[in-house]
């Protein structure tokens, strides 16, 4: 099963809720609105923050913010700098090599697999999740989508 980690579901939904501020947010705010455990939200903003996806302010009126143009970075991007390396194998990262990939028959058809998740992710954005009527071009099943702004 391919699945990202409830982590970085978590983090993807703080970025969005941010997404929808044009002003500081505290987490505090943040954790009320998304019913995330306040001290997971803190550890988020940290590693977000480290990661250049959101920007801190200190004082009476400060809080969290996204950090530039991260509404439109791609999907792909995010995952990546939250989770790492995206590969739906070993054989298919760029950074392992597997023990039996120069014996094996299969290994080229993941690579081109893994490529094909990737330039999907590639082509989605945090502004697609937060309103995912772009995204129904990519669906091929009957997916209810919540068309509701938040």
């Amino acid at each position: 099963m391919l699945r990202i980690k409830k982590m970085t579901d978590y983090a993807v939904l703080i970025l969005a809720n941010l997404a929808l501020h044009d002003s500081y947010v505290t987490a505090k705010e943040i954790s009320s609105s998304t019913h995330i455990a306040l001290p997971t939200v803190q550890k988020l903003l940290k590693k977000l923050n480290r990661k250049g996806l959101v920007i801190s302010k200190q004082g009476v009126l400060g809080g969290y913010s996204l950090h530039g143009d991260t509404k439109e970075i791609s999907v792909a991007l995010l995952l990546n700098a939250l989770e790492g390396n995206l590969s739906i194998t070993e054989c298919a990262s760029h950074t392992d090599k597997c023990s039996v990939q120069d014996f094996c028959q299969i290994g080229n058809a993941w690579q081109l697999i893994n490529q094909k998740v990737f330039n999907s992710l590639d082509d989605l954005t945090l502004m697609d999740l937060i309103r995912p009527k772009r995204i129904e071009q990519f669906l091929s099943t009957n997916i209810p989508i919540n068309t509701t702004n938040h």
